[in-house]
C-alpha cells in the first residue's frame, strides 16, 4: 500500500499557468497538480496578480510579467513554498505591455520584453527572488514593411542561446538582436550589443527555439505563420530555410504564437491562432531542415503558449479564447499528437510552465 501511494505521489508535479485576468474570470496565476502518467490535473490554488501573461521560475521563486498599459505594468516576484506562491515584491517595467520574462541561468537577473515602447528591461534579483533594481533598459526604434503592425519596435521575447548570449525578437523591426549581459564595477548589470539578425521582411519574429546541438535556431514569424531556420557558420547565423506551419489548403489569417523543439532534437512544434487554431508538427532532419508532418486542430481557439510535460509524453496547449488547456498525447517516436481527452479548465490561459 505504501509503495503504491509513493508512486502515485511521485507522478504529481506542479504546473503553473499565467493568464489574462478579468472581473469574472481569472484572478492571476493558477497552480495545478499534474499527473505525468495520466495527464490529469487538479487545481491547487490561485494567486492574485494582474495579467500575469508570461511566467518563469527557478526552484525558489517565480516571476510574472503584469501585462498592463495603464502605468501599472510591472514585474512581480513570488517565493515558491509548500503553501504555494507568496508575493515578494514588484517593480515597474521600462515600456508598456510587458509580455515575456526570462531568468538568467544563475538566477541573479531577469530580462523583460515589452511589446509597446520598444523597451527591453534588465532587473537584478536577490538569491531569494526579490527584485532589487532595474539596472538597464534598452529602447529600440525599428520599423518594417507592414505599416499596420510594424510601425515601431515591438519587443516580444528574449531567449538565451547555447552561447549564453541573449536573442531578442523585435516583431516590429523584423530583427533579432544579440546581446551580452555584463556586470559593471559598481555591481549593476548592463546590456552589451553583440550583433543583429535580419529576418524575412513582413514576418514579425515573435519567439525563437534552439536545437540541442547549439548550431540551429528557429524563429517563429507571427504574421505569416512561417518558421525561418538559421544555421551557425563561423560564428554567424545564416538563414537557410523558410517553411510555413500552415496546411497547403489553408487560406485564412495567421497569428503564430509559440514554438518549441523536443529535447532529443528530432521534432519542432508551433501554434497558430486567428483563423487557423492549429498546432503543427515538424520533423527535424540531420541537416536541421524542417519537414511538416501534420497540422492538428487545437480543439479550441487562440492557442497561445504551449509546453511539453516534463517527460515530453504530453503536450499542453493553452487555448486563450476558449478558456481551457487541451492535453495531447505525444508519440515520442513519430512526434505525432493525438487528443488525450483530458482538459484543464482555466480562464484565458496564455503561459504554461512546469
Amino acid at each position: 500500500m505504501n509503495v503504491t501511494l509513493l508512486n502515485a505521489q511521485s507522478n504529481q508535479v506542479p504546473l503553473y499557468v499565467g493568464t489574462y485576468t478579468s472581473a469574472d474570470g481569472s484572478k492571476g496565476i493558477y497552480e495545478f497538480s499534474f499527473d505525468t502518467q495520466t495527464g490529469d490535473a487538479s487545481l491547487v490554488r490561485e494567486t492574485s496578480t494582474a495579467n500575469p501573461s508570461f511566467i518563469a521560475r527557478t526552484d525558489k521563486f517565480l516571476l510574472a510579467t503584469n501585462e498592463m498599459t495603464d502605468g501599472s505594468q510591472s514585474l512581480s516576484s513570488f517565493s515558491l513554498g509548500k503553501d504555494g506562491l507568496t508575493f515578494i515584491n514588484k517593480l515597474g517595467s521600462g515600456g508598456s505591455a510587458p509580455c515575456h520574462v526570462v531568468i538568467g541561468k544563475d538566477g541573479t537577473f531577469a530580462v523583460v520584453s515589452n511589446y509597446l515602447g520598444g523597451a527591453l528591461d534588465l532587473f537584478q534579483l536577490s538569491p531569494n527572488g526579490e527584485i532589487l533594481s532595474k539596472d538597464d533598459t534598452k529602447i529600440y526604434n525599428g520599423s518594417s514593411v507592414n505599416k499596420a503592425r510594424q510601425e515601431s519596435s515591438h519587443i516580444h521575447s528574449a531567449f538565451f542561446g547555447p552561447d549564453n548570449l541573449l536573442y531578442v525578437s523585435d516583431l516590429g523591426g523584423d530583427k533579432i538582436y544579440i546581446l551580452d549581459i555584463q556586470k559593471t564595477d559598481g555591481g549593476k548589470f548592463q546590456f552589451a550589443e553583440k550583433g543583429k539578425i535580419n529576418v524575412n521582411l513582413g514576418g514579425g519574429p515573435r519567439h525563437i527555439a534552439f536545437h540541442p546541438n547549439g548550431k540551429l535556431m528557429y524563429s517563429l514569424m507571427e504574421m505569416t505563420g512561417d518558421i525561418e531556420s538559421f544555421k551557425k557558420k563561423n560564428g554567424v547565423w545564416e538563414s537557410y530555410q523558410i517553411i510555413s506551419m500552415r496546411s497547403p489548403e489553408f487560406e485564412g489569417k495567421s497569428g503564430a504564437a509559440d514554438l518549441k523543439v523536443s529535447s532529443d532534437g528530432r521534432f519542432l512544434y508551433s501554434t497558430d491562432r486567428i483563423d487557423a487554431n492549429t498546432i503543427t508538427t515538424f520533423a527535424i532532419s540531420k541537416s536541421g531542415k524542417l519537414r511538416r508532418i501534420e497540422v492538428n486542430s487545437v480543439l479550441g481557439k487562440g492557442p497561445r503558449n504551449f509546453n511539453f510535460s516534463p517527460d515530453e509524453r504530453f503536450v499542453l496547449v493553452g487555448n486563450q479564447l476558449t478558456d481551457e488547456i487541451v492535453v495531447f498525447n505525444r508519440n515520442q517516436k513519430t512526434g505525432k499528437l493525438t487528443d488525450s481527452g483530458k482538459r484543464i479548465k482555466a480562464s484565458k490561459p496564455v503561459c504554461i510552465i512546469f
